[in-house]
């Protein structure tokens, strides 16, 4: 079978969660993916994306598009009306084109002329419920924890440093950075810790796995999310999590240890980097995260959606 993602990139590849997925399920039962990238917003770039797309589906037939992100779904959605191929379309709505009114009417028009829809969090099912599924993203579960002295060396972090992550960019308003600032801030002034705040920004999937497994608290305050993949990296990492209750960051934590979800208060968040900072616990109970988001369950999941959508079963390799 060979399936064709749809995603928006400003970097010439896929977003890491988007690639993952991709390869989870070539491994999974040998389909081979495709990817097709939307590099321009606007108007005008996504009439040329349009177009790019229907002369790359000439020159590369495919069985089934996966659109990630209500635009890029609107833009397989709309391909097909306009240029009438019969390709079964499939999106994926990971958050911010639901949780954003400016994307949100884009994506309520796509969902309505996609075959299925596919919802990384239970609290989507408001605006979509037609030809739709629940599946959040997986994560990449395979990873070694043996990285926290050499990573903590190789950054010049002593004993007494006390590293806190952002679960995002300095720059995404959504991500409420400057409740964050404030937090670490009055933190700062009230501990013996030499406190250090570093934003996720610029780093690749190795150089994150090594800083979630040196820090020792990752904070997350936004002001909307939908499965955060961020969380289920950071519990994977043995990170101990400090967040608002905010998508599906309840759902996630579940069970798991030293994974706090607290009221978006100064004080709330100030008290568990306190609590957490007298003895830089690490996460002990992963295995919720690890059996219920790795990429093979998930692609496992996927698969089932391709068969109803096309109507025959896909081989799954041994």
């Amino acid at each position: 079978m060979n399936v064709l993602f749809i995603s928006r990139s400003k970097t010439g590849r896929p977003h890491p969660f988007v690639e993952e997925q991709a390869i989870a399920l070539e491994h999974a039962a040998g389909i081979k993916i495709e990817h097709f990238l939307v590099r321009s917003n606007g108007l005008k770039g996504y009439t040329k994306a349009a177009y790019g797309l229907y002369h790359h589906l000439k020159r590369h037939p495919v069985d089934l598009i996966h659109a990630h992100y209500g635009l890029s779904g609107l833009l397989a959605v709309l391909s097909r009306l306009l240029f009438r191929h019969n390709l079964k379309i499939i999106i994926t709505y990971h958050g911010s084109d639901i949780n954003k009114p400016s994307e949100r009417r884009f994506s309520l028009l796509a969902s309505r002329l996609a075959d299925h829809n596919i919802l990384v969090s239970s609290k989507m099912l408001s605006y979509i419920t037609a030809r739709s599924t629940v599946l959040p993203c997986g994560t990449n579960t395979e990873i070694d924890l043996v990285y926290r002295d050499p990573a903590r060396a190789h950054y010049g972090w002593g004993a007494n440093d006390f590293v806190i992550l952002f679960a995002s960019r300095f720059d995404l308003p959504v991500k409420d950075p400057e409740f964050a600032l404030e937090v670490v801030k009055a933190f700062s002034e009230e501990t013996t810790r030499s406190v250090k705040f570093l934003e996720l920004k610029g780093y690749s999937r190795e150089q994150v796995t090594k800083l979630m497994q040196a820090a020792d608290a990752l904070l997350m305050c936004s002001k909307t999310e939908g499965s955060p993949q961020v969380i289920k990296e950071a519990i994977v990492n043995a990170l101990p999590v400090i967040a608002n209750d905010v998508g599906d960051v309840k759902l996630i934590c579940g069970q798991v240890d030293h994974c706090f979800i607290v009221p978006k208060s100064m004080e709330a968040y100030v008290e568990r980097l306190h609590m957490l900072s007298k003895t830089f616990p690490r996460i002990q109970n992963r295995e919720p995260v690890l059996t219920q988001y790795s990429n093979k369950y998930i692609s496992e999941k996927l698969l089932s959606i391709y068969e109803r959508v096309l109507l025959k079963p896909v081989p799954v390799l041994s």
